[in-house]
Formats: C-alpha cells, sequence, structure tokens
C-alpha cells in the first residue's frame, strides 16, 4: 500500500481541460465540498456557512493536478481553488478497465496546532491518503 514517502505519484502539473472536466463531475464536485464543510463543522474552523458552499461551488476551479497509476486503476490528486485565496486537495479514483470515477478524499492536515483542509495557494500539492 502506498504513503506519504513510498508512492508512484508523478510529476504536479498544471490543470488541464480534461482534468477539470473530471472535477466538475457533479459525483465528485459535491463529495469534496460537502466532506470540507463536514470537516470544518466538526472542528469549528473558518466556520463555513450555507453561503460559503455556495460560493465554493461557483469559484471550483482545478489548478494543479497528478496522477499515481495503481494496480487497481489510477488515483488523481487535485489542487483546486474554491475562491478567496482558498484550496482543498482532493484525491479522485477511476477504477481500472472502467470511466467510473470516485471521489476519494479530502486532503487533511496540522498547521498551527489545528486541523485543517484548506490550503493557501503556496501550499504544494503532496501524496495523501486522508
Amino acid at each position: 500500500m502506498s504513503d506519504e514517502h513510498c508512492n508512484n505519484m508523478g510529476p504536479v502539473m498544471d490543470a488541464t481541460p480534461e482534468i477539470q472536466q473530471l472535477s466538475d463531475i457533479p459525483e465528485i464536485k459535491h463529495a469534496a465540498i460537502h466532506a470540507l464543510h463536514k470537516k470544518h463543522h466538526e472542528n469549528h474552523v473558518h466556520h463555513f456557512s450555507e453561503e460559503h458552499l455556495e460560493k465554493h461551488i461557483a469559484n471550483w476551479k482545478v489548478t494543479k493536478y497528478a496522477e499515481e497509476d495503481v494496480a487497481y486503476g489510477v488515483n488523481y490528486f487535485m489542487k483546486v481553488s474554491i475562491g478567496d485565496g482558498l484550496f482543498i486537495h482532493i484525491r479522485v479514483h477511476r477504477q481500472q478497465h472502467h470511466k467510473k470515477y470516485d471521489f476519494y478524499s479530502l486532503h487533511e492536515t496540522i498547521k498551527h496546532n489545528v486541523a485543517t483542509c484548506v490550503f493557501t495557494e503556496e501550499d504544494p500539492l503532496t501524496y495523501f491518503n486522508y
């Protein structure tokens, strides 16, 4: 199993129209935004509201991505702008031999002793499981 130190994640590249289209699949976009708002509600960080939710969906734009070929398909790591200089890092999985894509996880990390899923433009996109 891959981890932060031993994985097959390729180089981080600028997003392409195809990657943006993949991220725009409603089940992926809405699952990622829902996961973000759930985490921030649980952790009381950023105090995102319903208004923020709509804004995050409207501003959704992939800026960077990387791919990881795995035995059971392909993992896509994406850095997504959600507006106001905020970014999230998501992982999407494509099943081997299928064109089916699933939201896999939202990258959560500890910053200043607080759990967060929000990154800046300067924060690099790196491998993550969760």
